[in-house]
This record gives C-alpha cells, structure tokens and sequence, in this order.
C-alpha cells in the first residue's frame, strides 16, 4: 500500500485533510486507529490519528492547530464502515477532538470475544490469522514527538494496515455461526462520550498500600505531599507517576530531617530539585490536622437481601455460561445483574426494558434469566 502524507510525513494542513476526506468518502470500509499519551502527561492527549483504505495509510496529526472537523463526514457516513480494534478506546478521544460521532462501526477486538477465539487482542488476531507478528516495541513509545521517528511512523500505520482483511475474515465468521446480531449488539455499545478529564481525589492517598496504619499525624503529611505532588504534574503538564512514584510517597512524607538530608536519602530527580517544598509542605501539615471525620463513607451499592440475589443470579449466570462454554458477560454482564436487582422487575416485559437487557439477549437467555430470578423473589 502506498503512503499519502506531507513531508514530514503526517498531514497537519487543512488542504490535506480535505483532500483525505474526499478520498474516503468514496470508500465502502476504512480502518481507524488512535494513539493516546497517559504515560507521559498529565491529561491523556490525542497525539495521532491512523487511517487505512484498501488503497493508501494516512497518519494524522490532531496536535496540529488545524480543524479536524471535516473528518466527520466520513466518520458519521452511514454507508461507511468504520473497524476499529477495542473501540471504546480510542472513540471518546476522537470524538472530543473532531466532533460529532463514529459510526457505524465494526470492532475487530468485540467480534474476536463474541466469537470466543483464544486470542482477541490485534497482535495475536494478526498472528493467527494473517501471519503477522506484531512489533510491540512502541506500545509505551512517547507519541508527543514530532517529528515523529521513522520507526513508530511504521508501526502506527501497521496498526490500521491489516484491520480491512481482519474484518472481512471475522465477519464471514460471525455469519457463520449466527453470532451477527450480539455483535452488532457490542458494536454499538461503543462509547461515544467524549473522555472526562482527569479529576484529583484529594482522599485517594489513602488507597496507596499501609496509609491506613499511619497516625493521624503522618496521614496529614502524606494526604499533602500527595496534593502537592498532583498539583505540580498538573503544572508541568506531566503524569504524577513520574513526578513522585506512589512507592515513595510514604517514605518520603515521614521522612523528618532536612532538605539537605532529603536529597542525600532519596536520589529521585523530583526530590533533588524540589526538597525545599517537600520539606515545607510536609511541616506544615501540622497547622491541618487529620480527621477522619472529613473522608466520605464510601456509598454501598448492593447490600442485605440486594447482594443476596444478586450472588444467586451471577451463579446462575455462570453455570449457564460454562454449559454454554461462553465467557460469562455473553451471557449477561455484571453490571446487568445489578441493575436487574435494583430494579425489581414485576414482569418479563418489564425485565426486558432493564438495562443491559439488550434484545439477542433476551431472546437466548430472557426466559431462563426471568425464571430464576422469579424463584428469589
């Protein structure tokens, strides 16, 4: 397949992706493809579009200031197929960029588990089925870069290139077995909601491993270095991680000497340049006493004679599916369970209206499904 890119080999200019759009719209099928960064950021960002005909690879750049908007005529075509490999993870990313929505599509990932095929990820999907082994190298690569290095410029394109003859290898497949319509089921539950930017849990410190067996005291140094830290990634535009790792939060909040001291004890880059901070921000946790009194209980969500059901149904849900030699979320998933108990259905009809109680569903697994949950009520 040949190439079609500007010479720094994205395209970033409106001309281009116009001209992109114009070839696409004549397309029956494209390949899309999205690579994010969460591993260097503090937001994840959309740093590269991938997509493929049966006739070129096109990588887009949507760190460009350029509008991405015209891409929603090909993305929203009815009349155009859209395979993406684990939609919901790259979808919101790409609607919050370009606008609109993404559909219809076809989900090489979702087809491979309807299917029950051992391996569903893309990289064993090539192997088995085109031969293909799958360079893994890039897969935590910084995609921020531009120019982008030659090398992860072939392996995004690599990720589109094949997604065409694996869709036209799954869906013969899925029509094979009669598995169309709980896959076109799983495609369209696909996320279209642009990402929720990441939001700080100023309690969540006390999720990191023996924070609970500290005093109140070191509580209050560790629930401050741990705002202090997010606090500077969000300035710096860096994931927390790399600012302090979670592993050092604790040493380094109870450590009680000195900025000097500090830096001879822990040799992180972060501790080095900020050990002043540290040391002041740890001090004074004092002025601001813990008090457990200020965590908010966590919510129940199922309890009592709720959770009681709801463990029957899943068992039930289980055997079904080992009997069935399914995975259990073909069946019905957990979260539908739930739901189904919360609702306390008084009839078949209103249990069909539950969510997650998706028609092909209904029509394999309703009437069992009604019938043991009528036997617990």
């Amino acid at each position: 397949m040949k190439s079609s890119s500007s010479p720094s080999g994205l395209l970033a200019r409106g001309d281009e992706i116009e001209a992109l759009v114009e070839r696409l719209m004549q397309c029956k099928v494209i390949a899309v493809d999205a690579e994010m960064d969460s591993y260097f950021s503090y937001q994840t960002k959309l740093c590269l579009i991938q997509i493929s005909t049966e006739h070129e690879d096109a990588l887009i750049d949507p760190l460009a200031p350029i509008d991405l908007s015209a891409l929603r005529r090909p993305f929203e075509a009815p009349g155009i197929v859209k395979i993406l490999h684990a939609a919901d993870n790259d979808v919101p990313y790409l609607v919050e960029r370009i606008g609109g929505s993404v559909g219809p599509i076809f989900d090489t990932h979702a087809a491979a588990k309807v299917l029950g095929l051992p391996r569903a990820g893309l990289g064993g999907l090539l192997q088995d089925f085109l031969n293909i082994e799958v360079d893994k190298t890039f897969q935590r690569a910084d995609w921020r870069l531009r120019p982008l290095p030659p090398a992860q410029f072939e392996y995004a394109q690599g990720d589109t290139r094949y997604l065409i003859q694996m869709w036209k290898i799954l869906k013969d497949m899925l029509a094979e077995h009669g598995l169309e319509e709980e896959a076109q089921a799983s495609f369209q539950r696909t996320n279209q909601s642009p990402p929720q930017p990441r939001k700080f849990n100023p309690h969540a410190y006390l999720q990191l491993a023996d924070a609970r067996k500290l005093s109140a005291f070191q509580k209050a140094r560790l629930r401050d270095l741990y705002a202090w830290r997010d606090d500077l990634a969000r300035q710096l535009d860096e994931a927390v991680f790399r600012i302090l790792p979670d592993g050092l939060l604790i040493p380094v909040a109870l450590f009680s000497e000195g900025p000097e001291a500090m830096k001879s004890h822990f040799r992180h880059t972060t501790v080095q340049r900020h050990a002043a901070a540290i040391c002041r921000v740890t001090q004074e946790a004092s002025q601001n006493p813990f008090q457990a009194s200020a965590i908010p209980a966590p919510e129940p969500y199922l309890r009592g004679r709720q959770l009681e059901r709801f463990e029957k149904l899943r068992q039930w849900r289980n055997q079904m599916a080992q009997e069935l030699s399914i995975e259990s979320d073909r069946v019905f998933t957990n979260r539908s369970l739930k739901a189904l108990v919360l609702a306390q259905p008084d009839s078949y009809e209103a249990l069909g209206r539950v969510e997650g109680m998706e028609e092909w569903r209904m029509s394999k697994f309703g009437k069992a499904l009604w019938e043991s949950y009528s036997s617990l009520r």
